[in-house]
């Protein structure tokens, strides 16, 4: 029998983790599979799925001798690391701007570790920024600004180490904006693009969606010299380019959770046996 050991930061592995559609697969087949902050001793593979941007090395589970590790080598997926759009405050550029977190998903992975009071003085800060952001000198929750050019972005912004500023790339589709992803396990995988009136491209804000069948290979390129084994990346392509916006380590998933791409992806596993 086949143990399969999650190394999850949270008490409980929440239901919209894709990586909880793939332990249903899993013990459908008869396996086991256990989920805590350490790895189990007698695991046959191990999953790294800490829902935070950076992790410190020498803090990290330590796996059972000669288990593989699943993502075992994603330790930074900060946007000032990964993001090739990245403008200083000196640069020459004209376009339009996104004021984002350097943590990705806004940081809210990390507020869910914070204390009760700095919970309490963040929630207010989000608040008072969803009055005026630049008053506030802190993004509104859930949202990244979009800026008509540099010269708007707030000088504060541009010394702070927890926000970066990107050019603004959309891709569009007539009225609409559109935002791609890449899901994958191994060598499996699926795509699709969304579609949405809003600049800032959610599930929540998506008005349809539809499944894409090719990859650009420099994203390809960029999951090799990462070694993201399990994970999602979110891309445009702009005149025609693809353009790299965020990798995640801990996808969800709002769609069918048995559907077949994804009982796919589960059984992706067995390349890492």
């Amino acid at each position: 029998m086949v143990h399969v050991s999650i190394s999850h930061l949270e008490r409980g592995l929440g239901d919209s983790y894709l990586v909880n559609c793939f332990r249903s697969a899993w013990e459908d087949m008869g396996w086991t599979v256990s989920v805590g902050r350490r790895f189990h001793e007698m695991s046959d593979l191990c999953i790294l799925h800490h829902d935070v941007t950076r992790l410190d090395p020498l803090r990290l589970p330590e796996p059972p001798v000669g288990v593989p590790v699943l993502n075992g080598n994603v330790l930074d997926i900060s946007k000032r690391r990964l993001s090739r759009i990245l403008l200083k405050e000196d640069d020459d550029w004209d376009g339009p701007v996104i004021v984002k977190t350097d943590l990705n998903h806004f940081g809210g992975p990390e507020f869910r570790q914070m204390s009760k009071g700095a919970r309490f003085l963040n929630k207010n800060r989000e608040r008072l920024a969803s009055l005026n952001w630049k008053l506030a000198r802190y993004l509104p929750g859930d949202d990244y600004p979009i800026l008509k050019d540099m010269r708007r972005v707030p000088k504060w912004v541009w010394s702070r180490n927890d926000l970066i500023v990107e050019r603004f790339l959309p891709e569009r589709d007539g009225d609409l904006y559109c935002l791609r992803g890449w899901v994958f396990l191994g060598s499996e995988n699926y795509g699709y693009r969304l579609y949405a009136t809003d600049p800032l491209v959610k599930t929540g804000t998506m008005v349809r969606f539809d499944y894409l069948e090719e990859v650009p290979a420099e994203l390809m390129n960029i999951r090799k010299e990462w070694q993201v084994d399990f994970g999602k990346f979110d891309y445009v392509l702009h005149d025609g380019k693809p353009v790299l916006l965020d990798i995640n380590k801990t996808p969800t998933i709002s769609g069918d959770r048995a559907s077949p791409r994804v009982l796919k992806l589960a059984m992706a596993i067995k390349e890492f046996l």
